[in-house]
């Protein structure tokens, strides 16, 4: 074991790219204040670890049997991480008992990582790289007018999920006896008080993890959930195995998909967020990080310079295109240029009717003819090339959009899974984005999308990819 001034955090990482890019700024900058991490991973992650000033560590695993990435099938993923779990934590746990570690940092979907701190009774810190879920309920405080009647406070008959804005107090259900008194109480005192006055008054309302992003991931999720039940048996065994042998409690789906720790650090931020507002204390929304991060990949292209207006698209699309050939064949269609893209006449005054044309940089791996404006490479620099595109055709993974975000460029977003719909809403909502929903009407949709820019509010931007460390690495130096 080295021996550091301030001592070892064992970051225990999830080895898929999104995952790893998201933390690596953070685990680097805690590097550099002086502590030893030591960040598990897989092979193929040990170049950018080290990169980053971290200690590559391999999990005790063959990394190739390491597959969560798969995450539209919630119950396969649910059951793999148990098992995961279950296979590695004999020696997680000897080799955390080895290090003896200040403090644990773990990806919210490494169990094994919030284990280990638990069992070993150390501080862990989770990290979300995707749009949390908290599972719990709690209190939120808001200002109210002094109500009229009572049934302006209670509402009148049941309700769906009560304490959602709106509908607040819709029956009782859901709510324990006390705070069924509770939410009583405040009636009458506020009616007493209330008699020929104005004013407000501050109330006590039940917020459920329904408004607390669970509400935002269902509807992605809800569709193919039942197709993988056949997950459940092994589920449960594995449930029965860990809570036998180490006593871990909080195995249920929502606990062990969104796990949590002492303190929970948000990689993007509380706008972002669906129900931001009400995530409470434990909870440091610290902006988008994979943009600082130390890159080792390199281009060996450069954009063609633009010549006569052409629109510079970028399109990452992951596994997408292996899956929807439609889409892909419109991309060629409605993108492609057999001259190249090199033509002289000003296509800027051409783009409200549609006549545009394109330079193109395609993440794709296969064999296949391309138009001669296409470049097309299994893998790029993503910031280099962000930094010069006009549009980003994107999934919709929380980094990538916040990349984009960074460099000012306008998404057009292709989600497929529950967690990339999340995303792909909440931009589109905020302003900064549109969801492709008719594949035939790419271009239409891209020249829409990049009129976005025009009406950005330059505030929101900033304040969306702005990076607060300094809080949490306090927190690390206090321990």
């Amino acid at each position: 074991m080295h021996e550091t001034t301030k001592g070892t955090v064992l970051f225990y990482g999830i080895p898929a790219y999104g995952h790893t890019l998201s933390n690596l700024y953070l685990a680097g900058r805690l590097a550099e204040a002086g502590f030893r991490v030591v960040y598990y991973s897989a092979g193929p992650f040990r170049k950018v670890i080290r990169e980053n000033g971290c200690e590559y560590r391999p999990y005790p695993m063959d990394w190739r049997e390491l597959d969560l990435r798969d995450g539209e099938r919630i119950l396969k993923l649910y059951r793999l991480i148990l098992q995961y779990t279950d296979q590695m934590l004999p020696d997680l746990l000897r080799q955390a008992r080895q290090e003896r570690p200040r403090a644990i940092l773990f990806e919210s979907l490494a169990l094994w990582g919030r284990a280990v701190g638990q069992l070993l009774g150390l501080p862990s810190f989770s990290f979300y790289s995707i749009a949390a879920i908290d599972w719990t309920w709690g209190w939120q405080e808001e200002k109210r007018p002094w109500p009229g009647s009572r049934e302006r406070v209670l509402g009148r008959g049941r309700r769906s999920w009560p304490g959602s804005r709106g509908r607040v107090l819709g029956g009782s259900g859901g709510l324990s006896d006390s705070g069924k008194r509770e939410l009583e109480t405040g009636w009458k005192r506020g009616h007493q008080k209330g008699k020929g006055c104005t004013g407000s008054r501050t109330v006590r309302l039940p917020v459920s993890p329904w408004e607390k992003g669970l509400g935002a991931y269902a509807p992605g999720f809800s569709a193919g959930f039942l197709r993988y039940v056949g997950e459940l048996p092994g589920t449960m065994s594995y449930v029965r195995r860990l809570r036998g042998k180490y006593g871990l409690q909080r195995l249920g789906l929502l606990q062990v998909l969104m796990n949590r720790g002492d303190y929970n650090l948000c990689g993007y931020s509380r706008l972002f967020q669906p129900g931001g507002h009400l995530f409470g204390g434990t909870y440091r929304f610290v902006g988008p990080l994979s943009v600082h991060r130390r890159a080792v990949e390199h281009n060996d292209f450069t954009w063609p310079e633009a010549s006569g207006g052409a629109v510079r698209v970028y399109i990452s699309l992951g596994t997408i295109f292996n899956r929807n050939e439609r889409l892909l064949q419109e991309v060629i269609h409605q993108f492609g240029d057999p001259g190249g893209g090199k033509g002289t006449r000003d296509c800027s005054k051409e783009r409200d009717s549609g006549k545009v044309s394109f330079q193109v940089v395609l993440v794709w791996e296969g064999e296949r003819q391309f138009p001669r404006n296409f470049i097309v490479r299994p893998f790029v620099d993503q910031s280099a090339v962000l930094g010069q595109a006009d549009l980003f055709i994107t999934a919709g993974g929380v980094n990538s959009i916040h990349e984009a975000l960074y460099f000012g460029v306008p998404c057009l977003l292709c989600p497929q899974q529950g967690e990339q719909l999340v995303n792909a809403r909440q931009f589109e909502r905020l302003g900064f984005g549109r969801i492709l929903r008719d594949p035939a009407r790419l271009r239409q949709e891209a020249l829409a999308c990049m009129a976005l820019r025009k009406g950005w509010k330059e505030k929101r931007r900033a304040a969306m990819t702005a990076v607060s460390l300094e809080e949490v690495l306090e927190m690390f130096e206090g321990l």
